[in-house]
């Protein structure tokens, strides 16, 4: 899913206005999504260990490689640290 833990804040600027509706239009996908699971599923959202911080334009910025390997390390710790607590250790 990815993003779902940032917080979405109130657009300042024209292009913050679509970044908010895509976040919008995503978030309400996956809570669709997740209340048709059937009865009895359980379902963990991963953590992403990513930034915080509300979307903005870096967000796009899909060519940009060079913080990957920083975000997989980032992705992985988080998950892993949430499975562990899950399983009592």
């Amino acid at each position: 899913m990815g993003r779902i833990e940032r917080p979405l804040t109130v657009p300042r600027r024209p292009w913050e206005v679509g970044l908010v509706a895509f976040e919008i239009a995503r978030r309400h996908r996956f809570h669709e999504e997740m209340s048709a699971l059937p009865a009895g599923v359980t379902v963990h959202v991963l953590p992403s260990g990513g930034d915080p911080r509300p979307p903005d334009l870096s967000q796009l910025r899909y060519r940009d490689r060079t913080k990957v390997r920083v975000r997989i390390e980032q992705a992985y710790l988080a998950s892993a640290s949430y499975l562990a607590k899950l399983a009592g250790g």
